[in-house]
């Protein structure tokens, strides 16, 4: 399976756990997401025990979709509330956005990380997601963070292992529940932003199913 083939597996993998609407006509696929204090947030289905809302927080704004926002309806603003026992910076409820339950995340934090605020929430059970079957030896990548949204992008190194697949010069990284985040802990949450550099440990997986790239054992700072 060639790079783009896997990438589009990946996304389509994703929308499984992430609210989006499409417009065919357009060919435009676009996450569901609110643009609050200038940080866009990112909406992800939670179909399991979702916090309480608490304290309104203003107003935020629907991105266009061209910038990672929503297609439709139009509308150019949104109430925004906080999550009970969640930080503000981690992740937000929006009501009027939700055709289904949706948290809205802040970039950089990783709801498959068993100590997010909204693991169970998203994923159901301390035990997932889990994909490590048939793994392979570790290696190690030393990158520069390119996207940090439910997985993570890192530009690719000059050397990579022969079986890694690279994707517009970018390696793509999934976590799963067993994958440790070190040195990067901010207001008791595991936050990784794009420009930070990290060194990898990973193994390639049989049962990290169709996804492109290595699934992470260990990020630390680089």
């Amino acid at each position: 399976m060639s790079p783009a083939t896997r990438a589009a597996v990946a996304v389509t993998g994703t929308l499984a756990l992430t609210g989006v609407l499409a417009s065919v006509a357009l060919g435009d696929s676009c996450g569901v997401a609110v643009r609050w204090k200038d940080v866009v947030y990112e909406g992800h289905v939670a179909r399991y025990a979702t916090p309480g809302r608490s304290a309104s927080l203003g107003d935020g704004e629907i991105p266009h979709c061209g910038t990672g926002g929503r297609c439709a309806p139009p509308e150019e603003e949104v109430g925004v509330l906080s999550l009970t026992g969640v930080p503000v910076d981690v992740a937000i409820a929006a009501p009027g956005l939700e055709a289904e339950p949706l948290v809205f995340l802040a970039p950089g934090t990783f709801p498959a990380l068993p100590d997010h605020p909204l693991h169970d929430a998203i994923f159901g059970s301390p035990a997932r997601p889990i994909y490590r079957q048939g793994c392979g030896e570790r290696f190690r990548l030393v990158g520069e963070v390119t996207q940090a949204t439910f997985n993570l992008r890192i530009r690719a190194p000059e050397e990579v292992p022969g079986e890694l697949e690279t994707f517009e010069d970018q390696v793509w990284l999934e976590l799963d529940t067993q994958t440790r985040v070190e040195g990067f802990d901010r207001n008791g949450v595991a936050t990784i932003v794009e420009g930070e550099k990290i060194a990898v440990s990973a193994r390639m997986c049989e049962g990290h199913g169709e996804l492109p790239g290595p699934l992470v054992d260990v990020i630390r700072p680089a």
